[in-house]
């Protein structure tokens, strides 16, 4: 059975996470969507999006292609003003429906198909498809917000939600990326955790998405799934905890090893002693 990203609908800039698979569960969602990112090419030219409504009420979505960067730390904000090496995907993905209601429990797939258009420059183009929940209005007072004498209350609910990256690669595209074995450093954050920090770099034309974990010989002490470093990025800094039994330790030999998806063999991985 297919994994679903559940997700609570919050800021529509939200940030990646580093110590969690990206599909995590959170408390409260009330939106499934599957997959949790898109890949279109000049192999592949149509997918689709999967979305439940996961509440106990009818729900209504507005469904947009957005522009948004990845910051250094991997934080997704959005784009006022592009910078000039930056593609987007929003002219090249066609998609059906724009617009959903859906009562609780129901599901809607959403189409997309990548149009290419002649002459397009070869490279990795990316938009964020983001799905915005349309408030229903005004909700009536609760007990707990009576209106003043002579005034009106009035419960105004936000216009919020979630993103996910849609890539389009077109022509031969390739990537190189590497572990800085200078910038690795274990910091104890507590008495029983750590942190391994370090920065990923990036070369080539398109971005990578993969896993990153820290070994102790062939025991796995932390990992990191769902990890993306998109372009134009060069670079990208991650912190992975490590936990109380397998805290470590001066002297002790880890290696940190950055994997694709779907491969087997590691991209990326560098071997430090720890100080």
């Amino acid at each position: 059975m297919k994994r679903m990203l559940k997700i609570a609908l919050g800021s529509a800039a939200a940030a990646t996470m580093l110590f969690c698979s990206p599909a995590q569960s959170l408390a409260d969602a009330d939106l499934v969507v599957y997959p949790p990112r898109v890949v279109l090419s000049d192999g592949r030219r149509s997918a689709q999006v999967d979305m439940i409504n996961n509440s106990k009420v009818k729900e209504s979505y507005k469904i947009t292609l957005v522009r948004k960067r990845m910051t250094d730390s991997g934080n997704i904000e959005d784009v006022p003003t592009p910078d000039p090496e930056e593609k987007f995907a929003e002219e090249l993905v066609k998609f059906s429906p724009r617009q959903v209601t859906l009562p609780p429990g129901a599901a809607q797939t959403i189409r997309m198909m990548f149009k290419l258009p002649p002459h397009l420059p070869e490279g990795e183009y990316r938009s964020h498809l983001l799905f915005t929940k349309i408030p229903s209005g005004v909700s009536a007072p609760t007990e707990s917000n009576d209106p003043p004498p002579g005034g009106v209350a009035m419960k105004i609910k936000a216009r919020i939600g979630i993103s996910i990256p849609v890539i389009v690669r077109h022509g031969k595209l390739a990537v190189k990326t590497e572990i800085d074995p200078s910038s690795v450093r274990i910091t104890a954050v507590e008495p029983r955790q750590q942190v391994v920090d370090f920065t990923m770099l990036r070369t080539g034309t398109r971005s990578v998405y993969g896993d990153v974990a820290v070994y102790r010989g062939a025991d796995k002490v932390a990992v990191g799934n769902g990890l993306a470093l998109y372009t134009p990025n060069t670079r990208r800094k991650i912190g992975l905890r490590v936990h109380d039994p397998h805290m470590l330790k001066p002297g002790e030999e880890i290696r940190v090893v950055f994997t694709e998806r779907d491969e087997k063999k590691p991209a990326a991985e560098t071997t430090i002693t720890v100080p």
